[in-house]
C-alpha cells in the first residue's frame, strides 16, 4: 500500500506539473516542442480528470495507511491544486485576461487625455467606423472584440511578435470565445472555449481542423495621426487592476533585449542573415508566398509594387502619418505612380488593403515565414 500511495502521489505531481509547464512560458524557456504543448492542451480534460483521480487515491491512501503526516498530505493535496490552477485558469482568467465580450471603448476626446502623440495605436476601419487600440493596453488582454461598420471582430496582440491580427470571430459559422492559453515560437496561441480549437495568431489557422479565420487589414500608425484621420473614431480604454501594472512593467522591461534582436524564448530557427534579427518589418503573405519590407528600404522609395505568384501588393508609407499601408492591385496602371491617400483613395476609386503585419521583428518574421522574399 505505501509503495502505490506514493507511485500514485509522483505520478500525478509529475502529469500536473508538466501540463503547469507546457501551458505556460516555462515551456517555452526549455523549448518545450510544439506539439507537446498543442496535445497536451488537446487532451487537458481526460488528463485533469486523471490528475485528480490519482490524487484522491492517493491520500486516501496515504491517510488510511499513516504514511505521512497531515502536514505532507496538506502540502501534496496544494500542490495539485495549484497545478490545476496553473493548467486550467491562471492565464486565460486570472493573468491575461481576454476581452472579447465586453470591452469598453472611448471617444477621441477622452483618449486624449490618457494618450501621447507618439503612441503606437492598431486601427481597424470598416465601412467607415475606426477603432483604434493602443498597444499599451493590449499587452494583458491580448484580445478585444467589438463590431465596427456592421461586422463582429477581435483584435488580437502578441507582445512578443509585436503584432496585431484582427480576425472575424465566427469560425465555421459558430460564435466563438477567445481565451489566451500560452505562445510557442514566439507567438500567441489562443483557444475557442466552444468547440475546443486552438489557433495560431500569426497564421490564424485553427491547430486540430485546420480552419481559417477570416482577417481584417490592421493598419499601425501614431495616436498623432489616428486622430487626425479618424476624429469620429472609438478607441478601446483598459483600466489595468495592481497585479496588471506590475505585470506591464516586468513585460516592458524584459521585451527591450527582445525587440534588439535577443529572442526571449529560445524557439526560434536559426537566425536568417539577410536583415538583423531585431530590426522590425512590414510583410505580407498571401497564397503560402510572402514578402517582407525593411524600413531602410523605404527610405529609398517610399510607395512600390511587390510582385507575388497570387497578388500585387502596392506599399506606401505616409511620412505625415507615421504609417505603412498595404493594397491589392492589378497590373492596369503604374501603382508607384498613382496618388493613395491613407485611406486607399485614389482618382480611380478605392483599393481594397491587404493584411499588412507591421512591426514584427526579423528573427520572428523569418521563422514562420522563412522562405520570405525581402525588399532592403
Amino acid at each position: 500500500m505505501k509503495k502505490s500511495a506514493f507511485i500514485l502521489a509522483i505520478i500525478s505531481l509529475l502529469v500536473g506539473a508538466f501540463g503547469a509547464i507546457a501551458l505556460t512560458e516555462a515551456g517555452q524557456m526549455i523549448n518545450m516542442p510544439r506539439e507537446w504543448v498543442f496535445s497536451y492542451f488537446e487532451y487537458r480534460v481526460t488528463l485533469n480528470v486523471f490528475i485528480v483521480a490519482l490524487a484522491v487515491v492517493a491520500i486516501y491512501l496515504l491517510l488510511k495507511g499513516s504514511l505521512l503526516g497531515k502536514k505532507w498530505i496538506g502540502l501534496y493535496g496544494i500542490a495539485i491544486v495549484a497545478c490545476l490552477f496553473v493548467i486550467n485558469i491562471f492565464a486565460p482568467e486570472f493573468w491575461l485576461r481576454a476581452q472579447q465580450y465586453g470591452a469598453e471603448f472611448m471617444s477621441v476626446e477622452q483618449a486624449n487625455q490618457k494618450l501621447s502623440n507618439d503612441s503606437d495605436v492598431f486601427v481597424l476601419e470598416i465601412n467607415g467606423d475606426a477603432r483604434a487600440y493602443p498597444r499599451d493596453w493590449m499587452q494583458l488582454p491580448h484580445i478585444v472584440g467589438d463590431k465596427i461598420g456592421g461586422q463582429e471582430t477581435v483584435m488580437t496582440y502578441c507582445a512578443l511578435s509585436n503584432l496585431p491580427v484582427a480576425f472575424n470571430p465566427k469560425m465555421n459559422g459558430q460564435e466563438t470565445d477567445f481565451r489566451v492559453i500560452a505562445q510557442v515560437h514566439n507567438n500567441l496561441i489562443f483557444t475557442d472555449r466552444n468547440s475546443g480549437e486552438l489557433i495560431q495568431q500569426v497564421t490564424g489557422t485553427a491547430e486540430y481542423s485546420q480552419t481559417q479565420l477570416q482577417q481584417y487589414p490592421v493598419q499601425r500608425m501614431t495616436w498623432q495621426a489616428f486622430k487626425s484621420l479618424y476624429p469620429k473614431g472609438q478607441v478601446f480604454n483598459y483600466k489595468p487592476n495592481a497585479f496588471d501594472q506590475l505585470t506591464l512593467k516586468l513585460f516592458d522591461t524584459a521585451l527591450i533585449p527582445h525587440y534588439e534582436g535577443v529572442a526571449m524564448f529560445p524557439t526560434l530557427n536559426e537566425p536568417d542573415p539577410r536583415v538583423k534579427s531585431g530590426e522590425q518589418v512590414w510583410g505580407v503573405t498571401i497564397d503560402g508566398k510572402s514578402v517582407a519590407v525593411t524600413q531602410s528600404h523605404f527610405d529609398k522609395q517610399q510607395q512600390f509594387v511587390a510582385h507575388l505568384p497570387a497578388q500585387d501588393v502596392l506599399f506606401v508609407q505616409y511620412p505625415e502619418f507615421d504609417t505603412v499601408a498595404a493594397y491589392l492591385v492589378d497590373d492596369s496602371r503604374n501603382w508607384q505612380e498613382v496618388s493613395v491617400d491613407p485611406y486607399g483613395k485614389y482618382d480611380g476609386g478605392q483599393l481594397t488593403r491587404a493584411n499588412l503585419y507591421s512591426g514584427m521583428p526579423w528573427m520572428i518574421w523569418s521563422h514562420w515565414f522563412p522562405e520570405s522574399e525581402i525588399y532592403q
